[in-house]
């Protein structure tokens, strides 16, 4: 059987492959030193808006997401240089960035998956290595980027209280009084005046 030689194909009209999820996965293994690590992993799932037989830009749409995802475990190692040095991190963007060539987005993060793990060296020939994982479906918060930046910032802060408190318990100094469940969305009081 002989291959068809590529110029004698007709170009097509229409594609025929039409994708309406995709997927961007990234997880890193930071090497702290003294035989600790920080392990930060993303997972991000994405639906098409676009109506059947639309074309979209798939390439920026795909870019976009994996950006995200590797951006937000990024960001998690600042987190932890900043817990470590004992003063608050620093503020980064965790969302979907704006689409580059049009003004409604094609795609929408539908599920979002992210998960800490920290090796502490204890000492003796002993660590501890915590890990916890959040799954959330966030079709419902993500119709503006800020919302879904707030949703997520959210799920790493529930992870590094669940951290920091089993690492506490660790080292014998017992439970934090950090609150391990989804931190309260904060509302800036419009009341007060800023003069």
């Amino acid at each position: 059987m002989s291959v068809p030689d590529v110029h004698l194909i007709e170009p097509l009209v229409e594609e025929p492959v039409r994708l309406n999820a995709i997927s961007a996965a990234y997880e890193r293994k930071f090497n702290l030193g003294n035989f600790e690590s920080l392990t930060v992993a993303m997972i991000a799932w994405a639906k098409t808006r676009v109506p059947e037989g639309e074309s979209f830009d798939l390439h920026d749409a795909k870019l976009r997401l994996r950006n995200m995802v590797r951006e937000n475990v990024r960001a998690q190692l600042l987190v932890h240089q900043a817990l470590a040095a004992g003063r608050l991190p620093e503020e980064l963007f965790l969302g979907l960035a704006p689409p580059a060539n049009s003004f409604s987005d094609p795609i929408y993060i539908r599920t979002v998956s992210v998960s800490l793990t920290r090796r502490v060296n204890l000492g003796d020939f002993n660590s501890v290595n915590p890990s916890y994982t959040d799954w959330a479906d966030v079709r419902h918060v993500t119709q503006t980027p800020t919302e879904l930046h707030i949703a997520i910032k959210r799920m790493w802060a529930s992870l590094w209280a669940n951290i920091q408190d089993e690492l506490s318990r660790a080292a014998g100094n017992g439970p934090t009084d950090l609150y391990l469940g989804l931190p309260p969305i904060e509302v800036e009081d419009l009341t007060r005046s800023t003069v």
